[in-house]
């Protein structure tokens, strides 16, 4: 290891810095992220990038300053030039004005980009490179030996603890692989013609990198559908970003989505990417989109229309390659009329637009689903799982279901944990809600109403049922304790129902 004395204090500081990063717990993207700005701020880059060998070719995995085009190019450069360059010496590579060099001025792409200095260093363990750091700036011969030097101690400090991350990360994607070809079409079991239609639509959208709006009912299974186009992309080998709107409280939905940096309020003790940044070259799945803030939905649309953000207590634009697929269980042309929802947003978002049929309009798919919950969950308590009788396949059927598939698989999951191994259940083991006259189905014959009375009216009919439990009233609408208060306040329902 290089000797601590040939650093200055500066130097030292920034070495210093990165060390505590190392401690912290923080996710893949955040981790590498995280490097790459210190690197960048340290020794004076205008942007870079940090690569990571993938099936014996270096992707880009975090990027800083690059749009989406130019980091096309600046990887591809990398990867066929620059990191063998690399790769022979095992050390960083320094190039004062790449127009002048020998090596690399008759390269296309460093025409094109003009590339002028250039630091760029292996993250070496056990011989073998497993990852580049990527530095640049514009102007001729800003680099020097001494920031090579300081280059190469970051990457040996880092490296260890990054293999680490990466192994971790590629072991999360393998899992995910194998969980996906297990399922039964994305994990969506149906029998019903009119949610194949949207599978095969799911299908044909999926290799575009257009924005994509689903849209259905709570419980639904808005999800699944979300990450089956993520799944079927171009970018599955990139991360999968979750925010449920309606789950975190407005005033941190800001912080949570595009970030911060350190001292950007009380709290703020370290620099974090947010989950815009984090979704660099993967997919950004907005759960509940109807409940983003107003005043954040701007910058939302920025998001889209140039992949620019800037986190919190910063001044610095960032930029990130990022498809975003938004979920939500209301109206959102209605919103937009209301004006709780920006037009613009709206139609950036339902380039394409996914309709979910409810499980009510599904009947066959009742059938197989309660089935599959009963075996699911009877597997895990090792035991023969139950039947059910004609009559309750009946009553299941003449249900209303206003918790969709959330709901049914709940009811599965209470069965198989109290029914006697291999029971033949009647109706009267169904819970009373669902063992009710047909009649109860009849909230798909409503007459029309806005959509925001409808919810409503669901909330009070579902508080009514649980004798205003919450808790459990959010379970069988599928959102959190806190997004039923957000609704609650929203359609003016009464804050005191406990």
């Amino acid at each position: 290891m290089s000797e601590p004395a040939k650093f200055n204090a500066d130097e030292l500081a920034l070495l210093y810095r990165t060390s505590r990063m190392l401690l912290e717990e923080r996710d893949y993207g955040e981790l590498l992220a995280s490097v790459l700005d210190a690197a960048i701020e340290g020794l004076g880059a205008d942007r870079g990038f940090v690569v990571v060998r993938e099936e014996g070719r270096f992707r880009a995995t975090v990027a800083r300053n690059f749009r989406s085009e130019a980091l096309d190019e600046a990887e591809a450069e990398v990867s066929s030039s620059i990191s063998s360059a690399v790769l022979e010496s095992n050390r960083a590579v320094l190039v004062g004005d790449a127009l002048d060099s020998d090596r690399f001025r008759d390269h296309p792409s460093v025409k094109r980009l003009a590339l002028r200095s250039v630091l760029c260093a292996p993250l070496v363990t056990s011989e073998e490179a497993f990852a580049l750091i990527y530095l640049e700036n514009r102007a001729a011969n800003r680099f020097g030996e001494r920031h090579r030097e300081l280059l190469d101690e970051i990457c040996r400090l880092t490296a260890p603890r990054l293999r680490a991350a990466v192994l971790i990360e590629h072991a999360r994607r393998r899992a995910q692989e194998l969980d996906a070809a297990l399922g039964e079409t994305d994990g969506i079991l149906t029998a019903d013609a009119a949610l194949a239609g949207v599978l095969g639509t799911v299908r044909q959208v999926a290799p575009t990198d257009l924005p994509v709006l689903i849209q259905g009912e709570t419980g639904t299974g808005k999800e699944l559908v979300a990450r089956a186009l993520y799944r079927h992309s171009a970018r599955a080998a990139g991360p999968f970003i979750v925010l449920n709107c309606a789950a975190i409280p407005a005033p941190l939905i800001e912080s949570e989505l595009f970030g911060y940096t350190r001292g950007a309020f009380t709290g703020a003790v370290r620099d974090r990417i947010g989950l815009v940044g984090a979704a660099h070259r993967g997919t950004l799945f907005l759960d509940e989109v109807g409940e983003l803030p107003v005043e954040l939905q701007p910058r939302l649309l920025r998001v889209l229309q140039s992949g620019e953000f800037t986190r919190l207590g910063s001044v610095r634009t960032e930029t990130a390659d990022v498809r975003v697929v938004a979920a939500t269980n209301r109206d959102l042309a209605a919103e937009v009329e209301a004006g709780r929802f920006r037009s613009d947003l709206y139609f950036r978002l339902a380039a394409i637009t996914i309709q979910l049929p409810p499980l009510r309009e599904r009947p066959h798919d009742i059938r197989l689903l309660a089935d599959r919950f009963l075996r699911r969950y009877a597997a895990r308590y090792a035991k023969q799982p139950p039947e059910l009788s004609g009559e309750s396949l009946e009553a299941l059927v003449a249900y209303a279901f206003p918790g969709n598939v959330r709901e049914l698989e709940s009811e599965m999951a209470r069965l198989a944990a109290i029914a006697a191994p291999g029971a033949l259940l009647g109706p009267e083991a169904l819970n009373a809600r669902l063992r009710g006259e047909k009649t109860s189905g009849a909230a798909a014959t409503l007459p029309p109403m806005p959509l925001a009375e409808m919810e409503k009216r669901l909330i009070t009919a579902v508080l009514a049922h649980t004798e205003g439990n919450r808790t459990r009233a959010a379970e069988i609408l599928g959102i959190s304790r806190e997004g039923l208060r957000t609704k609650m306040q929203r359609l003016g329902l009464s804050e005191k129902t406990e």
